[in-house]
């Protein structure tokens, strides 16, 4: 190398990658610490906390049709969202007794097809809110009446 060439000053492109280097680091850690320092948390979306409805499957029952046929139906009662099944627990045999007073209403053609089973939960489901709703408050409430089995002889 010459002394010419060693006296002259670096190029300016080496200043300016340098300094384009130096700017995206400072950049980088500014926008780092404005994230984990200085930005406060999102917070998170407040959900409302869903009840849940609470099952109660009622004991066997086999009674006499209207018409000398016999039912035995083994029902789960979906009680309304936060209910806590103390009602339905205690008034075990009011039900019982409800179930079989309205069974025993109704006869073997009425039962047999679809609708009427239907059509018996949905009497079934009155009776069983007109037991639950007496005496003190909160009452547990049935929303709807599923069949976990069904015969009709």
């Amino acid at each position: 190398m010459t002394q010419a060439q060693q006296d002259t000053p670096p190029k300016k492109g080496k200043k300016k990658l340098l300094l384009a280097i130096l700017l995206v680091v400072l950049l980088g850690g500014g926008a780092g610490v404005y994230m984990f320092v200085l930005k406060k948390p999102a917070k998170p979306p407040t959900a409302k906390v869903a009840l849940h409805s609470v099952s109660y499957t009622m004991p066997t029952i086999t009674t006499n049709l209207d018409d000398g046929h016999i039912v035995q139906a083994q029902m789960i009662l979906e009680l309304a969202p936060g209910d806590t099944k103390t009602e339905v627990t205690k008034d075990i045999p009011q039900l019982n007794n409800a179930a079989i007073l309205t069974f025993g209403g109704m006869s073997y053609s009425q039962l047999l097809p679809t609708a009427g089973r239907t059509q018996a939960a949905a009497t079934l489901q009155a009776a069983f809110n007109t037991v639950l709703h007496t005496g003190k408050k909160p009452w547990d409430t049935v929303d709807s009446i599923l069949f976990s089995s069904f015969i009709v002889q």
